[in-house]
């Protein structure tokens, strides 16, 4: 047999673990020119994955509400409409980032119409006017709120969590708070 043959895992591993390698190096030196192109063309083959791949439906019991410009901008409202509408108020005297008493009201109001857990996208992150509501609403609903922490990828990958007043340290130990952003690496071959 020929020793290619006797030898053609071993040689196989070297190759994986030769592009691996350099794929890594593109990512810790962006600003190389030809080490980062197999780093570059990795993520973009990630985005055409995301956005050309197969789609899983989300569970009809799923809701996604999310914060974009239109949200931003209320429509005209009348003087009746924000007296009767604690969250209006709110949004009103305070642009965004919103008290977070706003999102106290959104738990309850989500809670009322039957949710059974929430997550939160967002980083609570530094202290903000409202943060005793909403902890007072995260206590209420401890086992059905689940909130962000974060790693800062450009300090070391420090944890980034929730400040000290919505949930007491150590943050990261409680089962409600989980992580926004994972970095993950797909070796496919």
């Amino acid at each position: 047999m020929h020793w290619l043959g006797r030898h053609r895992v071993l040689i196989l591993s070297f190759i994986c673990i030769f592009w691996t390698g350099l794929i890594f190096v593109g990512h810790f030196f962006p600003d190389t020119p030809f080490l980062s192109a197999p780093w570059r063309g990795e993520q973009s083959f990630e985005d055409l994955l995301r956005r050309e791949g197969r789609k899983t439906p989300a569970p009809h019991d799923f809701v996604f509400l999310g914060i974009d410009q239109s949200t931003l901008q209320l429509p005209p409202l009348t003087g009746e409409e924000i007296a009767n509408n604690r969250a209006f108020q709110l949004i009103i005297e305070h642009p965004f980032p919103w008290s977070r008493e706003i999102w106290a009201l959104l738990l309850e109001r989500l809670f009322g119409a039957g949710a059974r857990l929430v997550m939160f996208d967002i980083l609570f992150n530094p202290p903000n006017d409202g943060d005793p509501a909403f902890h007072a609403a995260l206590d209420r609903y401890r086992d059905k709120v689940v909130v962000g922490a974060n790693f800062d990828m450009e300090n070391a990958a420090q944890a980034v969590t929730i400040n000290n007043i919505l949930i007491p340290p150590p943050q990261l130990l409680y089962d409600r708070v989980g992580f926004l952003n994972i970095c993950t690496y797909t070796i496919i071959l």
